[in-house]
């Protein structure tokens, strides 16, 4: 009696501590993305603060759903976003960097600004994140990128 109690225990605790949120940026079909640090493009996410948009992988393949930002975050290290934005949810509106070396993107649309270098945290209308993807560090001159 005291291993079914436990059981049933442990059950609720494991299924009442799920994450139900989803993102407003539908999925897309499987992708990965291999970012050589060697190329010009890439070379500056090297440096802590720092970002580069991505639209399509080397098959003119579109990567994301709205495209990706690739960076090196302050506080967490290489990092990937979606270039969407959560508040329209479309393709179209796509965030853009600030460039002015603080590792924010704005959106055209809604304005919302997203703090890169905090999980994409946003500010403005937006209360919705950026969704993140998976970045993996295969060697001191790749990373790779997945959903």
């Amino acid at each position: 009696m005291k291993k079914l109690i436990l059981f049933i225990s442990l059950l609720f605790c494991t299924v009442s501590c799920g994450d139900s949120f989803e993102s407003s940026i539908p999925n897309v079909g499987r992708f990965g993305f291999e970012v050589d640090l060697l190329q010009a493009k890439f070379q500056s996410i090297r440096l802590p603060g720092c970002f580069v948009p991505v639209t399509m992988n080397e098959h003119n393949v579109k990567l994301g759903f709205g495209g990706l930002i690739i960076g090196n975050s302050y506080y967490n290290g290489y990092c990937a976003y979606d270039a969407a934005c959560p508040v329209e949810a479309s393709r179209d509106v796509i965030v853009e960097l600030t460039n002015d070396g603080l590792g924010k993107a704005v959106c055209p649309k809604c304005s919302t600004i997203y703090d890169l270098n905090n999980y994409g945290a946003p500010n403005g209308v937006g209360t919705e994140y950026l969704k993140d993807y998976r970045v993996i560090v295969q060697s001191q001159d790749k990373l790779y990128v997945s959903n």
